[in-house]
């Protein structure tokens, strides 16, 4: 009975890979990767790809597949039916707008975004497509405060594979901001968005101390499927991360800002991060303010873009 057994694997892994860019969309699935996790050629990969194409298109009312790229970079998109309208264009734009929000977790428009939106992409019917185009284009805009560079899109997924069932990522290269070129094998505990960029927290593979990894940095990512990750028990990453002071690693301790005149009104327009108190407002207009956070990088890059000036820590007394 071989014939029925590579005939229900040839099935799995169309449904599978069906699955996979539908959960994936509006982003592109690369198809490359599957080689390596099915153990099967690239041939058969495209085969499949053909064929869960030819599939989709006998059920239009439900959606489609758009292929996309060759070679490492072929990718497969799903495009819902949405009544008929919402090119593959508005749809990633769609995603466009309302990424960054989302990633920041301001609900309140994200949310609100996604119902007005995507409903008029469902309803528009191709009559407002130009409309649409411009509104998503100009009407939803979010500035970064530091753009990072693109991410390799492969060096990412294995980065979010290796999370997932817990192994360790080795890199063949890593570009540290010094230009430093290294291969390293490290366990990724966290994913963390900061700073408008993803940053992976664990440690290198037989170190105690974790670090922080840059994901545009990275190159030649691999999940080091017989490494597990050991995750110590009494772990919580908001107890080392910065708490607003960017990705950067917090070690205990206390710092005190000194924020001038000019600036006080802005800079202490809301509490900061890990605040102790109330500012203590002095005779010239400055303040001084009192931190539970040591003065670690991302407080002295913080406290120099806004003017303030970093006193030597207070005893927290």
């Amino acid at each position: 009975m071989p014939s029925n057994r590579y005939t229900f694997d040839s099935a799995r892994r169309g449904c599978d890979l069906i699955l996979r860019v539908v959960a994936a969309s509006p982003r592109p699935y690369l198809l490359h990767d599957l080689v390596g996790e099915w153990g099967v050629s690239w041939q058969t990969i495209r085969r499949v790809a053909v064929v869960a194409t030819e599939a989709a298109g006998l059920n239009p009312q439900a959606g489609r597949l758009v292929r996309a790229g060759r070679g490492k970079g072929a990718s497969l998109a799903w495009i819902p039916a949405h009544g008929g309208g919402g090119t593959l264009a508005q749809t990633t734009a769609l995603a466009a707008a309302l990424g960054p929000w989302r990633a920041l977790g301001v609900d309140d428009v994200s949310s609100v975004l996604e119902q007005h939106l995507g409903g008029a992409l469902a309803s528009a019917g191709g009559q407002r497509s130009a409309e649409l185009s411009d509104l998503l284009r100009r009407g939803f805009y979010y500035q970064p405060w530091m753009p990072r560079k693109m991410r390799d899109p492969e060096a990412f997924d294995e980065i979010l594979s290796a999370l997932f069932y817990g192994v360790a990522v080795f890199l063949e290269d890593y570009i540290s901001p010094s230009r430093e070129h290294r291969n390293v094998t490290f366990e990724p505990w966290t994913l963390v968005h900061a700073l408008d960029g993803l940053y992976v927290l664990g440690p290198v593979v037989g170190e105690p101390e974790p670090r922080l990894w840059a994901v545009h940095r990275m190159l030649g990512a691999r999940r080091c499927r017989g490494v597990p990750v050991k995750i110590p028990r009494n772990y919580r990453p908001e107890s080392l991360l910065g708490h607003g002071y960017g990705p950067f690693l917090a070690t205990p301790g206390a710092t005190t800002l000194r924020v001038g005149a000019g600036d006080v009104a802005y800079v202490l327009e809301s509490p900061l991060p890990g605040q102790v108190g109330e500012p203590e407002y002095l005779p010239d207009g400055s303040a001084r303010v009192r931190l539970a956070v040591a003065p670690h990088l991302g407080v002295r890059f913080w406290a120099r873009a806004v003017g303030a000036e970093i006193e030597d820590p207070y005893d927290g007394s």
